[in-house]
């Protein structure tokens, strides 16, 4: 997989043939992997990751496979409000598109965002 922070608000992850090694670059000066680029990150692998394991069942090739996800922000309190992600998949046939869109939705992270969990911070010695 290819990780590319493409911007302050904007990742892009490409499949690609070569396995679970994740590489991380940036497109341009000044950028930073930073902890929302990270959760991004995080929400675009796992749709890859059941992405592969539907494409492998139906003999469908990952290799120009792309998943582009943006993301807003939002006050009371400050955090991202909206995250737009985009598949970019010309190889799949136009009669596994619908099943594709179903596919990702079966994300862990997407549904751990969707229903968020009760965090519990603590203080130790």
């Amino acid at each position: 997989m290819r990780l590319i922070i493409e911007g302050e608000q904007r990742i892009r992850l490409l499949a690609m043939a070569n396995g679970a090694e994740l590489n991380v670059e940036t497109a341009g000066p000044g950028l930073d992997f930073s902890p929302l680029h990270m959760l991004a990150a995080s929400l675009a692998t796992c749709t890859l990751s059941v992405l592969a394991g539907w494409a492998i069942q139906v003999g469908v090739s990952l290799d120009d496979l792309e998943i582009e996800l943006d993301w807003d922000y939002v006050d009371d309190p400050y955090r991202v409000g909206t995250y737009d992600m985009r598949l970019r998949w010309p190889d799949l046939p136009e009669k596994r598109r619908t099943a594709a869109l179903r596919v990702a939705e079966h994300c862990t992270v997407e549904h751990t965002l969707r229903h968020p969990p009760e965090i519990r911070t603590t203080l130790t010695e």
